[in-house]
C-alpha cells in the first residue's frame, strides 16, 4: 500500500462556524470516506469538507465517489433539519450526480441542499457542491421514509441543532 504524503493544504481549517457532525450521526462508512463538517446559515444547514490526499483520485482532484458520498449522506440530513423531520433514518432509493468541475486538493468543498417534497413515503431533494461559489457537482436525491423516532429529542435533526 503507498501512503500519499500529507500537504499544508491539508492541513487548512474550515470556514468558520463549521463543526464535526455529532457522534450519534456518524457511521463507519461516513468516518471512513472522512466525513464533512456542517454549519448553519439562515435556517439551513450546510455542509463542507477539506479536500485532502486521501479524498483525491491518481489525477489529484476529489474523486467522485467520496463526492457521491458526502451528497448522499448530506442532503438527507439537511432535510431532516430544515423540515424538522421525525424520521430515525432515511435509506437511499435513488441518488444521481452530475460531476460539472474538477475539484482540487486543499480546496474546500461546500454543501447546500434543498428539499423538493416530502410525501408519506419518500423525501426528494437536490443539492450543489460549490467550490469558491462556483458549482462543481449536483446532485438529485430520493429517500424512503421510516417510522419516527421513538424520542423526537433524539432525531437526527435534533442532534444536529443541539450542536448549531
Amino acid at each position: 500500500m503507498t501512503v500519499t504524503p500529507q500537504s499544508a493544504d491539508d492541513a487548512l481549517p474550515p470556514p468558520p462556524g463549521f463543526v464535526p457532525l455529532p457522534e450519534a450521526l456518524t457511521s463507519g462508512y461516513n468516518l471512513a470516506s472522512g466525513g464533512f463538517l456542517v454549519a448553519q446559515e439562515a435556517g439551513a444547514l450546510i455542509g463542507g469538507f477539506r479536500v485532502t490526499a486521501t479524498c483525491c483520485n491518481r489525477a489529484g482532484f476529489c474523486h467522485g465517489g467520496k463526492l457521491a458520498t458526502v451528497c448522499d449522506i448530506f442532503l438527507a440530513l439537511a432535510v431532516v433539519f430544515r423540515e424538522d423531520l421525525r424520521d430515525d433514518f432515511l435509506p437511499t432509493v435513488s441518488l444521481t450526480m452530475d460531476f460539472m468541475a474538477p475539484v482540487a486538493r486543499g480546496a474546500w468543498a461546500e454543501l447546500q441542499a434543498d428539499t423538493l417534497r416530502i410525501t408519506r413515503s419518500l423525501v426528494f431533494a437536490q443539492g450543489l457542491v460549490t467550490v469558491d461559489g462556483i458549482p462543481a457537482a449536483r446532485a438529485s436525491a430520493v429517500y424512503h421514509r421510516t417510522p419516527p423516532a421513538r424520542d423526537s429529542a433524539h432525531s437526527m435533526g435534533a442532534a444536529l441543532r443541539a450542536i448549531l
